[in-house]
């Protein structure tokens, strides 16, 4: 899984991108634009604390903004809030590259299954996609990959720094443990001392 934020950067960053999501599905916008901001936050949330926080972003956000009182936000929340449940589950169990793909195809499968059923007599119903259906899949694609392409960008920054830190740390270790050769300094010193003390002992008397 992803390496995420120390804390309390975690914590606070985190906290921080959630209320990001709410405000983004509350605001006064197309629902289009709406929705791929709270994607776009969940997937961030994923880049700084992990699942946790990217889940109550993608869930939690959409249901909050129901606190907007628009009719249409209802009527598109459950294809918005399926779409983002089968992202974050594609995201989980399909990191890291292959989640590129996965996460965003998943993100937008329940809007292309809506879009087809609607057309049927049976099923036909005009929902409000504000922009055009092909607008609203295309820009929930674009956001879900650029969101996952920042987050595998962050991973492995961290991850350089890891193993940098490690590195630093083993060096002392290391050369705390190395023999000592035997033609080093000390040997030296011991010859000439007892060189110098060859003299003394042959002395006069």
């Amino acid at each position: 899984m992803i390496r995420t934020a120390p804390e309390p950067q975690r914590s606070i960053i985190g906290t921080f991108l959630i209320l990001a999501a709410v405000v983004a599905a509350v605001a006064p916008v197309p629902i289009a634009l709406r929705s791929a901001a709270v994607v776009l936050f969940a997937y961030l949330a994923f880049a700084v604390g992990g699942m946790p926080f990217a889940y109550v972003a993608a869930l939690a956000a959409p249901a909050l903004g129901l606190l907007g009182g628009d009719p249409a936000w209802l009527i598109m929340l459950p294809v918005v809030l399926a779409g983002n449940l089968l992202a974050m589950l594609g995201l989980e169990y399909a990191w890291r590259w292959a989640a590129l793909v996965v996460s965003p195809l998943l993100l937008v499968v329940p809007a292309v299954f809506v879009q087809a059923m609607a057309q049927r007599e049976l099923f036909r119903v005009e929902l409000p996609w504000d922009d055009g259906r092909g607008a609203w899949v295309g820009l929930h694609l674009l956001v879900a990959v650029f969101g996952i392409l920042i987050a595998l960008l962050v991973d492995r920054q961290r991850g350089r720094a890891a193993r940098a830190t490690a590195a630093r740390e083993r060096a002392p270790t290391l050369r705390e443990h190395l023999p000592v050769q035997p033609g080093g300094g000390g040997g030296r010193r011991d010859r000439a001392g007892r060189g110098r003390a060859g003299p003394d002992r042959t002395g006069p008397g």
